[in-house]
């Protein structure tokens, strides 16, 4: 079965640190987990605390560290069903992709990829055809 932490080492190489860029939607963000979006998460208090930030900078606390994995667990990876997908790499395109441009589209491209209705959701039917595609490729 794939593994949370290979995925998570791929997409977080590409998240970086802190970041405030003026005209993102998304406003402040911390290793791409934007403020505006998950205004409620618990890891803002600890980013708070170690203002002021430079751009891109990573702050060294174990605890934030694991705040920011969890939130990407939680968020992205149990949503696909990722503990259940037998392809490490099937696994970490669907977490990536679903990352970057929302779980629900992720999850309805591999759906039209393997014919099944586009719902945008992980169901037991589809984590068959992952993890068995030539049965309808």
């Amino acid at each position: 079965m794939a593994k949370h932490s290979i995925a998570y080492k791929k997409t977080a190489g590409n998240e970086g640190g802190w970041n405030h860029v003026k005209g993102d939607n998304g406003g402040e963000t911390y290793k791409g987990i934007a403020r505006n979006y998950h205004p409620k998460w618990e890891g803002w208090k600890l980013v708070d605390k170690a203002k002021p930030l430079k751009h891109n900078q990573i702050i060294k606390n174990d605890e934030l560290d694991k705040l920011v994995v969890s939130f990407y667990k939680k968020n992205f990876w149990d949503v696909i069903g990722g503990d259940q997908i037998e392809d490490q790499l099937t696994a970490d395109t669907l977490y990536d992709f679903g990352v970057n441009s929302g779980h629900g589209r992720s999850i309805q491209n591999i759906q039209e990829v393997l014919g099944l209705p586009k719902t945008g959701k992980i169901t037991k039917e589809l984590l068959s055809a992952i993890n068995n595609p030539e049965k309808y490729l």
